[in-house]
């Protein structure tokens, strides 16, 4: 297919899967737009192929947060946003991915595309890390200095979040063994890139962990007593009231979706600049 039949393919795909989610709650106007900008880039620069692995993406993590949605009510005065994914969310999870899947089609390297397939893992591993971690039966630990914090706050890690990682980062490695991206690109070396992929994606989510723990902008949750003495942290930096909330820590500008695009990219820009050595 011409570039041009690829480009309006997509925007025919994706306008009818992004109006299908936004009927169904899970994007916002915006978020619902940003998206069929970013399925359209993908198909036409990367082809079907690759759109598979955004869809692989989307359909799986969309899925994960019906999962247990009872008991994920209470989070919603920690996290900073609701269920809707609005256009930061999307672009903080696909844009890393619509790039190198540009940069491929325009310099035909490799290293990009073994780049795509990082992205959406570690978006993929980072977000089933979140919709199942929360799940854990287990009390969540900061990855610094492994103190107890509150089940769903940024940073916190379990046994099973981690499982949930690692499996979402394999699973994405295997969609883009299944799609066949290794043999058109990398001469047919599945394992070394679904080892690869799953490396790479799965490091994402640590390196989220790590800067949500660290870097991420938390605030004091006022009247909670919080977790193991401290205060009760949140994400959101007014109260339902309006007023400003306290910060405790991290730096005011860096919020979840920062941490996401920023792990992403960074991870993202390691497997381009390995893939010729590794790969």
């Amino acid at each position: 297919m011409s570039f041009l039949a690829l480009l309006g393919t997509g925007l025919l795909l994706n306008v009818a899967a992004s109006a299908f989610v936004f009927w169904r709650g899970s994007l916002d106007l915006g978020g619902a737009a940003v998206g069929t900008v970013v399925g359209t880039l993908i198909f036409a620069c990367g082809g079907p192929l690759s759109w598979l692995v955004l869809m692989a993406f989307f359909v799986s993590s969309t899925g994960l947060g019906y999962l247990g949605r009872s008991a994920k009510r209470g989070l919603a005065k920690i996290h900073q946003k609701g269920g809707r994914r609005d256009l930061v969310q999307v672009l903080a999870n696909g844009g890393v991915g619509m790039v190198t899947a540009v940069l491929f089609f325009l310099t035909g390297n490799p290293a990009w595309a073994a780049g795509f397939a990082v992205s959406f893992a570690s978006s993929n591993a980072d977000t089933w890390a979140g919709e199942i971690g929360v799940l854990s039966r287990s009390e969540p630990v900061s990855l610094v200095g492994l103190r107890p914090v509150r089940r769903g706050a940024s940073g916190g890690v379990s046994g099973l979040g981690t499982a949930a990682a690692l499996g979402g980062a394999l699973f994405i490695a295997l969609v883009v063994a299944l799609v066949d991206i290794p043999r058109a690109v990398f001469g047919g070396r599945f394992a070394a890139i679904v080892l690869y992929v799953t490396a790479g994606g799965f490091l994402g989510a640590l390196l989220d962990s790590l800067l949500g723990a660290t870097v991420q902008a938390q605030y004091e949750m006022r009247g909670d007593a919080g977790t193991a003495g401290g205060p009760a942290l949140t994400e959101r930096s007014r109260a339902a009231d309006g007023s400003p909330n306290r910060l405790v820590r991290g730096l005011r500008w860096v919020t979840n979706d920062t941490v996401n695009l920023a792990s992403c990219a960074l991870v993202t820009a390691a497997a381009v600049l390995l893939a010729p050595v590794l790969l």
